[in-house]
């Protein structure tokens, strides 16, 4: 929930950038609260992870690292190919 003083949400951030890189004229709607959560019922499962606690941080820093690295391909080797449409 933003108001006029609080920066932007992430989420927030994204969607405009979104819309403008698609040169959209609507913004998006955010509809993540009327949707269900994954493990909302308390349920464990064991394949279920939090990436998000601090148990995590190294496996999360080698996921960044990975993506920073597939960003840079994406754009310096992928997207300059001459087979790319």
């Amino acid at each position: 929930n933003n108001d006029d003083t609080s920066p932007p949400s992430r989420l927030s951030t994204f969607q405009t950038d979104l819309q403008h890189f698609l040169n959209l004229t609507t913004p998006f709607q955010t509809y993540f609260d009327s949707i269900p959560h994954v493990n909302k019922n308390r349920m464990h499962y064991p394949e279920y992870m939090d990436i998000c606690q601090s148990r995590y941080e190294g496996l999360r820093d080698v996921l960044v690292r990975q993506g920073e690295t597939t960003s840079e391909w994406i754009l310096q080797e992928f997207l300059k190919s001459e087979d790319v449409v």
